[in-house]
């Protein structure tokens, strides 16, 4: 039988996921569970420490997924393999739970926001340096600086022209991201294996 706070976790983060944080209570989640509201409070004392072990809870599931994606890969396959899951899962965020969370919980937003660009920066670091010495990237590449612009602007992309008064799709902003980050960092060996395995693939 499975941790009951792991079981809090899962059911909060679903409920969260489809209802967004401020539309969930203490009590439906209690009664979701069928435990009491002081079974609950000796493991979180308020909601905000929830959201923040929820927040911490997903962020380790998807580490975990995102390293089985680098598994036996070289760079390339890897950074494919990642760029398809986000065009997979463009759609499928929980937008409501994350407007929550901005809102009503700023520090946590902000501590987690902090922590998955740090994640993001550290993964495509290693993915870069992996990618040189393989010679599918550029040697002459600013893998630090690089790295750390990778870690925001694809947020920022899409918050951007989110807003711009001409509607675009998730995918085509999303296509075109992938289509400049990859003309940034291959070099011509590296632009070869990906129109073989990922553009030909594509259409």
């Amino acid at each position: 039988m499975k941790n009951l706070e792991e079981a809090i976790l899962q059911k909060s983060l679903e409920l969260f996921m489809e209802y967004g944080i401020r539309n969930v209570s203490i009590d439906t989640i209690c009664n979701e569970l069928r435990i009491s509201k002081k079974t609950f409070y000796s493991y979180f004392k308020q909601k905000e420490e929830l959201v923040d072990a929820i927040l911490t809870y997903d962020e380790k599931i998807n580490v975990e997924e995102m390293r089985k994606i680098f598994d036996n890969k070289n760079a390339i396959e890897s950074l494919i393999s990642v760029l398809k899951e986000i065009k997979k899962n463009i759609d499928c965020q929980p937008k409501l739970m994350w407007l929550d969370i901005k809102k009503y919980y700023p520090k946590v937003y902000q501590k987690h926001e902090t922590r998955r660009r740090s994640i993001i920066r550290k993964d495509f670091e290693m993915n870069l340096q992996q990618g040189v010495k393989e010679g599918f990237y550029r040697e002459d590449l600013d893998i630090e600086l690089l790295s750390v612009l990778h870690s925001y602007q694809l947020k920022n992309i899409m918050t951007s022209m989110s807003q711009y008064p001409k509607k675009y799709s998730k995918k085509r902003i999303v296509d075109f991201f992938i289509d400049i980050i990859i003309h940034i960092i291959a070099n011509e060996k590296g632009l070869e294996y990906v129109r073989k395995n990922y553009y030909e693939s594509e259409s």
